[in-house]
């Protein structure tokens, strides 16, 4: 994981919003793996930044510059959790191969 610089801010993005996301960036150093900081954390801060405007796909792509695709992936998951109280799938099922 590679946390923003100090010195770069959130081009495009209100005050309000940019501390939410300097927030999730903090709270990403472990690529938002579950624990109970983020069990605690995530979910009500996902939901303060849609409040503020910010969707989780827009947080996803705010953070494409620091964060694999793994810890990306999580962000889904913490969005998951927030809207219907369950941490969502690792991955995508895929059909086809199945068959």
């Amino acid at each position: 994981m590679a946390r923003k610089p100090s010195n770069v801010s959130w081009l495009g993005f209100t005050e309000d919003q940019a501390e939410l996301l300097d927030f999730l960036d903090h709270l990403g150093n472990n690529g938002w793996a579950r624990n109970s900081q983020t069990d605690a954390l995530m979910p009500r801060v996902l939901g303060d930044c849609e409040e503020a405007g910010l969707t989780v796909a827009c947080v996803t792509e705010a953070m494409m510059s620091g964060y694999g695709r793994h810890a990306l992936h999580q962000l889904n998951r913490w969005e998951s959790k927030r809207t219907t109280g369950r941490y969502g799938p690792l991955r995508q099922p895929q059909f086809d191969k199945i068959w």
